[in-house]
């Protein structure tokens, strides 16, 4: 497994956590309301974490600039 293979088994696993948390606290769930400002940073980073993991990919696997759109 090279480099690029292993970022992206890290990008679907983190994915995958945006999407069980998401079905954890669903906007019906009773404690919503209380952990809507933590999930909403967690997205948040995880999105982030994910843009930057596609830059890391294209560089690992020399597609030129970093830039990722």
């Amino acid at each position: 497994m090279d480099d690029s293979e292993k970022l992206l088994a890290i990008k679907q696993e983190l994915e995958q956590i945006g999407d069980k948390l998401g079905k954890l606290f669903p906007p019906n769930h009773p404690q919503f309301d209380d952990v809507f400002e933590d999930l909403g940073a967690v997205g948040y980073y995880i999105q982030e974490s994910l843009y930057r993991l596609k830059a890391a990919i294209k560089t690992v696997q020399g597609d030129g600039d970093a830039e990722v759109e």
